[in-house]
């Protein structure tokens, strides 16, 4: 069974109180979602183009990764 990255990120939000901690769990969550993607996914092109969190959220939702699109989300605001 499969780690959900998205879960994990919503588990160590609460650690991540200075700005480095959260970037590190940003960038963990987006290289272990990556590893799940198939290369002709929008979100994982958007990723590979390093695209900013907002344009990598954009297509995560065009692709139906409601969950990971609202984490990255909530990451940029």
């Amino acid at each position: 069974m499969t780690k959900d990255p998205v879960a994990d990120f919503w588990g160590n939000i609460e650690c991540a109180l200075d700005e480095s901690s959260f970037k590190y769990i940003i960038e963990d969550l987006i290289a272990k979602v990556r590893q799940q993607l198939d290369d002709s996914s929008m979100t994982a092109q958007a990723i590979d183009r390093s695209d900013s969190c907002n344009e990598i959220a954009a297509m995560a939702q065009k692709d139906g990764l409601e969950d990971f699109a609202l984490a990255l989300r909530f990451a940029t605001d």
